[in-house]
């Protein structure tokens, strides 16, 4: 006699099957749940903390009672504990987290109940999830206690907002939102705190698996985005010279190469020699201004490249082997290592009305640095070429009749989209948007044009090839609307909304409140109440 047994992944039957909108609402609903335990967790953990307050007190109590009765001297300061940490200490067991978690743990708690009041009300609707309520906590912590509650609520409600469109902010993007409001309400506060994080900058280095280590470094803004430059330019120039080496191995490789250099040689032409990268023919090294300067407190995207020229005559014998440190003649990014090859760096200012906060230089992944910082760069540099080029923030200033009904999208139009976007538009998705398609999100239609969706800034978003097939190949329907939200549609009937987090977008807040906005009909609409409306 033979037994089967089902498979677990088994085709259930139709019949027993509740429907894919029955099964999205069950999630929907158990995140809901988790959520509301993720409160009750935060809760448990601050009463956890008064109770061991409560329990330090009543010690202290019958110390000082011991004392006046000469039993036993009042304890010495060291043998007090700290009630934080014993309650840390039990949430290790009781949640099953590590000390750090533990810690930071206990650290939102105190600060969504006694300080953080807005926060505190999201999270016990369980409108945020628990680790997103951690973090906005911990990060707040850190915000003065003079503009905590402003800055806490356009936080808040920012987080919200797209959390109920179905896209969850990243840690990144959480500490871009903190630091933007910060700056906005308080410029000194904002640029101590840039001045004490310069100080803490470190370079870690981890032993990893099969001989593999991994490095890890906190650096100033300017210096990451030249170092980012510098190794982007040189691993571009060995894939253009027929390296096959994949472009992750360039980017490790030429970090590598950078322990071997020529002292005698300055800039990056120095260390494109020295790094092997390019053995056939002249070598360079080139590099693209990541960065975009404001009159006012938005930031844009530049895009540009230049070329280094640099000695074809090296060899072996002029490379030496030595222990990278601070010296003179050690290889250093700069903007005029840039423009050395005669080729001007271009420079995107998107035009914006001052609205209180300082002139800065934003890089396309969300970094910044300080207006001064460029303009030092571009004195310092030797030969350095800068062409500035205005950028207008209102929606479809590049638009063209002419072009509408034709499919290719032109670069500057493009540019301008990946510019607005700053990463995929599929909720929850982080790939750069310099690594995405441009995509009609109403379709093109090719043989008749004029029924199809035009080549517009409002029509045209950022996707990722995974998501882009998804949008092609898939069931959802997706309309944008003329500052670039997206709503999607899924199967289920469930609505997913995304708005673009890229500098050009983030210049446009004062145009989100204007009382009008052009419109096609094909674009959803915002109703007075912040909600989005679909064309019938």
């Amino acid at each position: 006699m033979t037994t089967t047994t089902p498979s677990m992944h088994a085709v259930p039957d139709r019949t027993d099957m509740v429907g894919l909108k029955g099964v999205s609402e069950a999630a929907r609903a158990a995140t809901l749940a988790s959520n509301l335990a993720g409160a009750a967790r935060l809760e448990a953990a601050q009463r956890m903390v008064l109770e061991f307050a409560l329990l330090e007190e009543d010690s202290e109590e019958g110390a000082e009672e011991d004392a006046v009765e000469g039993r036993k001297a009042k304890r010495p300061a060291y043998a007090r504990l700290d009630p934080t940490s014993r309650a840390r200490d039990h949430l290790v067991a009781a949640c099953q987290l590590t000390v750090w978690h533990a810690g930071r743990m206990v650290t939102a708690a105190e600060q969504i109940h006694t300080r953080l009041s807005h926060l505190c009300e999201a999270v016990s609707r369980g409108l945020m999830p628990e680790q997103m309520a951690i973090d906005t906590a911990c990060r707040l912590a850190e915000v003065p206690d003079s503009i905590i509650e402003i800055v806490e609520r356009e936080v808040v409600a920012s987080l919200v907002d797209d959390l109920e469109g179905g896209d969850r902010t990243s840690r990144t993007a959480l500490d871009e939102l903190v630091e933007q409001s910060v700056a906005k309400h308080d410029k000194k506060t904002a640029e101590d705190e840039a001045a004490a994080a310069a100080k803490e900058r470190k370079i870690r280095f981890k032993r990893s698996r099969n001989g593999m280590a991994s490095l890890w470094a906190s650096l100033p803004a300017e210096d990451a985005e030249l170092l980012r430059r510098r190794i982007q330019a040189e691993a571009d120039l060995a894939a253009a010279n027929g390296d096959e080496r994949t472009m992750d191995q360039l980017r490790a490789d030429v970090l590598t190469s950078f322990a071997v250099y020529q002292p005698t040689q300055s800039g990056a032409a120095g260390s494109a020699a020295a790094s092997g990268l390019a053995s056939d023919g002249p070598a360079s090294a080139g590099s693209n201004f990541a960065g975009s300067t404001s009159s006012g407190p938005q930031a844009g995207d530049a895009a540009g490249d230049a070329t280094d020229a640099t000695s074809d005559d090296a060899t072996d014998d002029d490379i030496e082997l030595g222990e990278v440190g601070v010296d003179p003649d050690m290889p250093r990014p700069t903007l005029g290592n840039a423009a050395a090859g005669g080729e001007s760096i271009k420079i995107s200012v998107i035009a914006a009305a001052a609205q209180g906060l300082p002139n800065r230089v934003e890089f396309v992944r969300g970094s910044y640095s300080s207006y001064e910082w460029l303009c030092r760069e571009l004195l310092e540099s030797e030969d350095a070429k800068v062409r500035f080029e205005i950028i207008d923030p209102a929606p479809g200033a590049l638009d063209d009749p002419d072009r509408a009904l034709k499919y290719v999208i032109p670069a500057k139009l493009a540019e301008r989209i990946r510019l607005r976007d700053g990463t995929c538009r599929h909720p929850g998705c982080q790939v750069d948007a310099s690594k995405c398609d441009v995509d009609h999100v109403i379709a093109f239609n090719k043989d008749n044009p004029e029924e199809g969706g035009p080549t517009y800034e409002w029509n045209l978003a950022c996707l990722c090839r995974k998501h882009h097939r998804e949008k092609t190949f898939g069931k959802c329907t997706y309309r944008t609307g003329p500052l670039g939200e997206l709503i999607i549609v899924t199967e289920s009937g469930h609505r997913h909304r995304t708005r673009p987090k890229g500098p050009l977008a983030r210049a446009r807040d004062g145009i989100r409140k204007a009382p009008r906005i052009w419109h096609d009909p094909r674009q959803i609409t915002m109703c007075e109440h912040g909600a989005y409306n679909l064309p019938a």
